[in-house]
């Protein structure tokens, strides 16, 4: 791993430790800096302001979990990963979703939601042997992908243990809709 990765990696640890006792409207490069110990400019070294540093740490820890393995495992393996992975780290995911506007966690979670559903129902489409239209199709991603979102929220605001909870009927719901989708 290089210098450059591994210094990364650390400030984005102690920007974690940070969100963990403040909002992040509260949390100055300074905090952060101070609980990597290290020099405030080595942060602009790496990140033009802490936006861009949560865009890294997005980027880098769902591409791990996600984007990464697209070709190498299925869909609801991924997914279970993902649901697993944010249930593991929930009070760094509980701030992230108060953060409203052009930076929303929301909307880079939506976009990985999307390609994991989209692999899913593919997936699905292929075991099932079922042709669906691909306008059909992206309506299922979207209309999916938008309800994965909104249970992985609703979970992590109240019991992220309901997360996995909840995995099995996602499954039913997809199945059934790419078998409904014959014709489409």
């Amino acid at each position: 791993m290089g210098t450059s990765l591994i210094t990364k990696k650390r400030i984005a640890k102690a920007f974690k430790q940070q969100l963990a006792q403040k909002s992040f409207d509260k949390l100055s490069v300074v905090d952060i800096m101070q609980e990597a110990n290290m020099r405030r400019q080595t942060f602009y070294n790496y990140f033009l302001d802490k936006y861009e540093l949560l865009d890294w740490i997005f980027e880098t820890e769902l591409q791990e979990q996600v984007t990464d393995n697209l070709n190498y495992i299925s869909g609801l393996t991924l997914l279970d990963e993902l649901l697993y992975y944010i249930e593991r780290n929930q009070s760094f995911y509980v701030q992230l979703f108060e953060i409203k506007g052009q930076n929303a966690f929301v909307a880079y979670l939506d976009g990985y939601c999307q390609i994991l559903l989209e692999k899913i129902l593919r997936e699905v489409q292929s075991q099932e042997r079922v042709d669906l239209e691909d306008n059909y199709v992206q309506f299922l991603v979207s209309y999916h992908a938008g309800a994965l979102l909104s249970l992985i929220e609703q979970g992590i605001r109240q019991c992220p243990c309901r997360l996995c909870e909840h995995y099995p009927y996602l499954v039913q719901v997809v199945t059934r809709s790419v078998r409904e989708g014959k014709g489409k």
